[in-house]
Parts: C-alpha cells; structure tokens; sequence
C-alpha cells in the first residue's frame, strides 16, 4: 500500500496510527503516558539531527513530506521526539539523557549512528540508548509498511 504524504496517512488512519505508534512506545516506557503530537516537517528539520556533511548531501533528497512525532509526557526528561524521514530511509529518536541531549539516527541495516545536542558522536547514551534502539527496530517496519 502506498501513501503519498504524511497529511493524507494522518486523516485517513490517524486514530488507528497513534495507537499503534502508542503501542510501541509502551514496550519501553510502560510506566507513562504520552501524548501524540503529529507534524508535518521538511528537510530543514533533518539539519537538526543529521551531521552536517550528510544533510548537505541529502537535503535535496530529503524533501518536504516527513513525519515528526513528538512524545509529551509529564516531565519534559521524559519527552522525545521521532522523525522519520521515508525519502531517504532514515528515522531519528532524540531524547534526554544525563548529560543533555542525544539523538539516534537509524537507517535499517547500517549499526546505530548517536549525536549528543552539539552533533558530536557519541556512545549509546545510558537509560535511553537501549529503549531508543529497541525502539527505532519497532517503529522503522511499522512507519515503512505506511509510507511504502
């Protein structure tokens, strides 16, 4: 099945998506409650997370119909944020760790690329690294199977 734009997967099959990214999302936090804020996002948010030798080769590519999801929880620490970007295969999970912030690039097949907030590699940051890991091997199929 193909869906062409993030808007038209979030009228036609929002109610049933959010559960289903919910879902997930309680696989690893399954002691809060968040909630699901949806955007529409182009490839200037990629500059955000993406190191920036590889956006400046992929900003192009990236285009204009993307999908952030912003998981809001009670305490801002418990936040995080996803972006998956279908053009270019890519999906990012940022997040707050002890030091700051920390943002995870996936791209299936190649191991898992981390940034702390000034874009500097880093190891897998404790308490969110494995969540986010397990995470973006859960969320990659299931935001593919939408768009693709």
């Amino acid at each position: 099945m193909s869906i062409k734009g993030v808007g038209k997967l979030l009228q036609t099959r929002e109610p049933d998506f959010g559960a289903e990214v919910a879902k997930i999302a309680a696989l690893v936090f399954p002691e809060t409650k968040f909630q699901l804020l949806y955007q529409t996002i182009g490839s200037g948010h990629a500059a955000l997370v993406l190191p920036k030798a590889q956006f400046q080769l992929l900003s192009e590519k990236i285009g204009s119909d993307n999908l952030c999801i912003t998981f809001k929880a009670k305490h801002f620490s418990e936040n995080f944020k996803l972006r998956f970007f279908p053009k270019i295969r890519t999906l990012t999970l940022s997040g707050y760790y002890s030091e700051g912030m920390a943002h995870l690039i996936y791209i299936p097949g190649n191991d898992y690329n981390w940034l702390n907030g000034r874009g500097y590699e880093i190891t897998s940051p404790e308490f969110i690294g494995e969540k986010f890991e397990f995470l973006a091997n859960k969320l990659y199929p299931f935001l593919e199977e939408f768009y693709f």
